[in-house]
């Protein structure tokens, strides 16, 4: 069993993490990068189930499973939060890619968004890795590293 522990190389994530779920859209998006195995998608969960608990709308996506149609939809949702995890795995798409910087520019719904790069090293559009770095921006790193 693997224990999640917070520590300095994880403290700012779970700081923004925290202070999101406490006041909707303080950061918007953050966006949590690291490699693999370093607990972003523990954190997504957990983030995840303290907004649930507090009675928001919420919805927790896999990005491989991200689709035109699926963004189109989020966009009339009543979802006031979206959370995807690996968006470095998201397909790669144009027309995705900007529906997707549309509705973060929107700024109606609360992104949380991990990925194992930088938001400026995603192979995506250049107005995407923009919108991407409007929030919050933070690395994890393993305690280890």
């Amino acid at each position: 069993m693997r224990i999640f522990s917070v520590n300095d190389g994880n403290a700012w994530s779970i700081a923004a993490l925290k202070a999101v779920v406490k006041d909707k859209k303080r950061y918007n998006p953050v966006y949590i990068y690291g490699e693999e195995g370093v607990g972003k998608s523990h954190l997504l969960n957990a983030t995840n189930n303290a907004l649930l608990s507090e009675q928001n709308q919420v919805i927790l996506l896999s990005a491989e499973n991200l689709t035109y149609h699926l963004v189109e939809n989020l966009t009339y949702s009543e979802f006031d939060h979206i959370l995807i995890d690996d968006l470095n795995q998201m397909p790669k798409d144009d027309v995705l890619e900007e529906q997707l910087a549309k509705l973060i520019e929107a700024n109606k719904k609360q992104f949380i968004i991990s990925s194992t790069v930088a938001p400026n090293s995603l192979e995506v559009s250049s107005k995407l890795q923009e919108r991407l770095q409007w929030g919050s921006t933070t690395s994890i790193v393993s305690k280890n590293q």
